[in-house]
């Protein structure tokens, strides 16, 4: 009963994972000027995502305090999922911000850094494989989501070199538009971050070891 009551947090936790995932991707598609990205979708969605946040969580606190004999994976992961659940939860959070900036953008029909998207492509494939991670329980795959953070710091890094590089010179109007283009980057550098977080968790509750770096 207790291995039935576990699978089914992590079947709701996919179900969290699969709502991000797409958040992610209309944020893309409105980094990109897809004008029939849907915007209203993502809003929608970030609540939707909270509740559910919460609800794994307070079952995994339900399942934790009946005090029944767990195996030491089925302990990790009732400790892991809700963390799991956070991370998705607040990469979330970041999405709707990012795709509100974007929304702002098409609608004044201003040109949108090229890194922006690619840096928000790298995340949404960072989902796509934790989901298959998290649903696999690869502690291997965990390991290469890790690598691919390196291209959205990169991303982000050559982003803010190039916009910090003469602000000051820049127009007020400009260079608060350029303040926003790096607080986007900042954004989609944290959804990174989160990412590598889920993963470094995943890894845990396959194999009970950290990782570090």
């Amino acid at each position: 009963m207790k291995t039935e009551s576990i699978t089914l947090i992590k079947e709701e936790v996919l179900t969290l994972g699969r709502m991000v995932e797409t958040t992610v991707y209309e944020v893309t598609r409105l980094l990109k000027g897809d004008k029939k990205a849907d915007l209203a979708m993502v809003e929608r969605q970030e609540e939707e995502i909270n509740k559910l946040c919460q609800q794994i969580e307070e079952k995994c606190v339900d399942l934790l305090m009946e005090r029944d004999s767990f195996g030491a994976k089925e302990i990790r992961a009732l400790v892991s999922i809700p963390l799991i659940a956070a991370k998705f939860e607040r990469l979330a959070d970041h999405a709707n911000r990012v795709a509100r900036f974007a929304n702002w953008a098409i609608e004044d029909e201003i040109e949108i850094p090229e890194e922006l998207p690619k840096m928000a492509a790298t995340v949404y494939h960072m989902v796509q494989e934790l989901l298959l991670c998290f649903l696999t329980d690869s502690a291997s795959k965990a390991k290469e989501i890790l690598a691919s953070d390196n291209t959205v710091d990169y991303l982000h890094d050559v982003l803010s070199k190039r916009l910090l590089s003469n602000l000051g010179e820049q127009e007020s109007a400009h260079a608060q538009m350029r303040a926003q283009f790096l607080f986007c980057s900042r954004f989609l550098e944290r959804m990174g971050d989160a990412c590598t977080s889920i993963a470094k968790r995943v890894y845990f509750l396959s194999t009970g070891e950290r990782i570090f770096n």
